[in-house]
């Protein structure tokens, strides 16, 4: 879409839920009345757009923002608060924050996280159902053009609830905007109704949103109708999700048991129901995506094109993209915001900006990968001790060739030491007779490498210092390879990994292969649905780590407090020798992290609690 910011100072008798930040001042304003505004057919359109503009929302810091990025929680990656990842700034973000169980709005960009998407999806609510009261009385606007603009704005509404409730739970779904004389304290209302209303306004805006082909591409960024089939499969796999179906046991002490929100655990015939749901819900995007072609089309990106996906082009016309924000190009000499998305180095590998930034994988992660033929390299650890792997002999792998023969993946994703980058070896070393001797990524400072990994996938190797390169850095909400992996899923809670529940010759195995076989990766071999999700909930960690996905894939399995409180590590690459090049690897462990059980839920921002004593705080907080 345009992207047109308009801040409107308007005249209306109206407030927002108590949550919400009043962006519709009730002073005067010395340029637009509320009449100006909804009754001339080019305001009133400058007036919703300016509902994307939460899409992004950072009412504080400008380079911490809500609702995805890759720098957002205070110059470092979410993608740092998992296993995947580390950030390498210790004073914020999500090293002060979530990595050490410091769950306070107080900690340096963790209120972008716990309370800007309560105050910012509130926000843009507002607005969207302003637009649907006031749209059918703007003059000079054709039927269409009033169907086009009710559509986004309960796609958008629907996004916003989906956000929301993803992190806190059911919340009061407002339909309508809020006058004076109306009440303010709004009850939360349970997930699963969220879920129904949710879906409610999917369905409703469907028929009139477009196809990717009728966007002009002035236009790009507004949503299109598999858009809102794919939010909806997404929803619905939050849904069955058991964060979502099953008890939540978590002890608040001694505290009123009142003062708390509890949702209902459904029954198992109705968690089945749900995953069928969202099996089909899936499958509608796949088969929808199947009958369109040339500028409609949906699909997998070929492999020798995977980083398209993210800066080779604008990401709204790629196949592969469903939906999307709209962040423009950047290049190296006005990507400052982007030096606190991810990292680089004088030189253009990457690595902090100033102790401020970086994003560095993890042992963890790079222990996820299978080796090229499908074997799995790592079959856990001796007491968990990641620096204590179980080899399987059967694979190959050595922890001296540890980064050879794996999943070709990883090296589209990870820059190891010694990797080309930008025409040189990157150098994640030290020397192993004489430690103050290191590689220019590799010193005993907050400024380079911590894990002895690199983030090469967000990164564009043409964008360097000096370069006239510019690329495209729009963050991606919905591809098709998630599509996907969401019927895989479902699928095979529903129905396990190889029965067509649906009958449509489509298994929980046949969707999962589609994104591996695109990867060069032969078809995965586990056969108990156990297994296979196991193995599927390893393939999405890969396939979509630095996207916000991690996060939530653990969060509503409930597996936080294995997956999240447990060491982060890294290695160290020793040079033993200079004549031959030659370097010895070793694990270390970097880092212990808090997470308890309670934090699968986010609580609800406190300043909220009071003023409205009908809102109740999640369990726990």
């Amino acid at each position: 879409m345009k992207r047109v910011f308009i801040y409107l100072l308007i005249v209306i008798p109206a407030f927002l839920l108590s949550s919400c930040e009043d962006y519709l001042d009730k002073k005067e304003s010395a340029t637009l009345t509320a009449e100006q505004v909804f009754g001339d057919p080019v305001q009133f359109q400058k007036f919703h757009d300016d509902i994307y503009t939460y899409l992004h929302y950072w009412p504080g810091d400008w380079a911490c923002q809500s609702f995805g990025g890759l720098g957002r929680i205070g110059y470092s990656s979410f993608e740092g608060a998992t296993d995947l990842a580390e950030a390498s700034r210790d004073v914020a973000g999500t090293n002060a924050g979530f990595n050490l169980g410091n769950w306070s709005t107080g900690a340096y960009g963790m209120q972008v996280e716990l309370k800007w998407p309560w105050t910012g999806s509130y926000a843009a609510i507002r607005r969207c159902n302003v637009v649907l009261e006031k749209v059918d009385g703007v003059p000079g606007f054709t039927a269409a053009k009033v169907s086009s603009l009710k559509s986004e704005a309960l796609f958008l509404r629907a996004f916003f609830y989906s956000e929301l409730i993803k992190r806190y739970g059911g919340v009061p779904y407002l339909t309508k905007s809020l006058n004076v004389t109306d009440s303010m304290d709004f009850a939360r209302e349970p997930y699963d109704t969220c879920v129904q209303k949710i879906v409610r306004d999917l369905d409703a805006a469907l028929p009139s949103l477009p196809n990717k082909s009728e966007q002009a591409t002035t236009d790009l960024g507004r949503p299109t109708k598999v858009a809102a089939m794919a939010l909806k499969a997404k929803v619905l796999l939050y849904d069955a999700s058991p964060l979502n179906t099953e008890p939540y046991d978590v002890s608040i002490g001694d505290r009123n048991p009142d003062l708390y929100f509890v949702e209902t655990p459904n029954t198992p015939a109705e968690i089945q129901t749900k995953w069928e749901k969202a099996a089909r819900a899936a499958y509608d995007v796949i088969e929808t995506a199947e009958t369109l072609n040339g500028k409609n089309k949906y699909s997998l990106l070929p492999f020798k094109n995977y980083t398209d996906i993210f800066y080779g082009e604008p990401a709204t016309t790629s196949t592969e993209v469903i939906y999307c924000r709209v962040d423009g190009s950047w290049s190296f000499s006005g990507g400052k915001a982007i030096t606190g998305w991810i990292s680089f180095a004088d030189y253009g590998a990457s690595k902090g900006y100033g102790g401020s930034a970086g994003t560095y994988p993890t042992q963890n992660f790079v222990d996820m990968f299978e080796m090229a033929d499908g074997t799995i390299p790592i079959l856990g650890y001796e007491n968990g001790d990641v620096t204590k792997p179980i080899i399987n002999p059967a694979s190959g792998y050595t922890e001296q060739t540890m980064w050879q023969n794996r999943d070709p993946r990883l090296k589209k994703i990870v820059l190891c030491n010694q990797d080309k980058w930008q025409d040189r070896a990157v150098e994640m070393w030290f020397d192993k007779t004489n430690p103050s001797v290191s590689g220019s990524e590799m010193k005993d400072a907050r400024d380079y490498c911590t894990t002895g990994y690199l983030c090469k996938k967000m990164w564009p190797e043409d964008l360097k210092p000096g370069g006239t390169a510019n690329v495209f850095m729009n963050w991606i909400w919905i591809r098709y390879a998630d599509v996907l992996l969401w019927y895989a899923e479902a699928m095979n809670h529903a129905y396990g990994p190889d029965v067509d529940g649906l009958g449509n010759g489509r298994t929980a195995r046949w969707a999962l292969n589609e994104v591996r076989t695109r990867a060069g990766m032969p078809g995965v071999v586990a056969t108990t649905k156990e297994k296979f999700h196991e193995r599927l909930m390893n393939e999405r960690a890969i396939e979509f780590v630095y996207e916000e996905q991690r996060w939530w894939d653990v969060i509503r399995y409930k597996k936080g407090v294995e997956t999240f409180g447990t060491p982060i590590y890294g290695v160290r690459s020793l040079r033993t020798s200079t004549s031959p090049l030659i370097f010895e690897i070793t694990r270390r462990k970097l880092e212990n992290r808090t997470f308890n059980n309670y934090m699968h839920v986010y609580p609800i921002p406190y300043t909220e609690l009071e003023k409205s004593p009908k809102l109740k705080q999640n369990l726990g907080w």
